[in-house]
C-alpha cells in the first residue's frame, strides 16, 4: 500500500470516526411505496402498463417509451 493509499486510510477512519458512517435515505420519512399502482403516462394519460419499453443494448442509446396508439 503507497503513502497515499494510507494517508486516505487514516483520513477516512478519522472522519467517520467524528462523524459517524454516511446517511442512507432520503432524509424524511418516506412515502408507501405504491409502484404497484397503474399510474398514467405523462404524455399521453394512458396507463403505463399499455406502453412498450424499448431498451437498446449497451449503453450508448437511452430506453425509449412507445405510447400506444389510440
Amino acid at each position: 500500500m503507497g503513502r497515499f493509499a494510507q494517508w486516505y486510510e487514516r483520513w477516512n477512519s478519522t472522519l467517520i470516526d467524528k462523524m459517524g458512517p454516511s446517511q442512507i435515505g432520503a432524509g424524511h420519512p418516506e412515502g408507501i411505496d405504491d409502484r404497484t399502482i397503474d399510474r398514467g403516462c405523462p404524455i399521453c394519460h394512458q396507463p403505463l402498463s399499455l406502453h412498450t419499453v424499448i431498451r437498446p443494448e449497451g449503453q450508448v442509446r437511452s430506453s425509449t417509451l412507445v405510447c400506444p396508439r389510440p
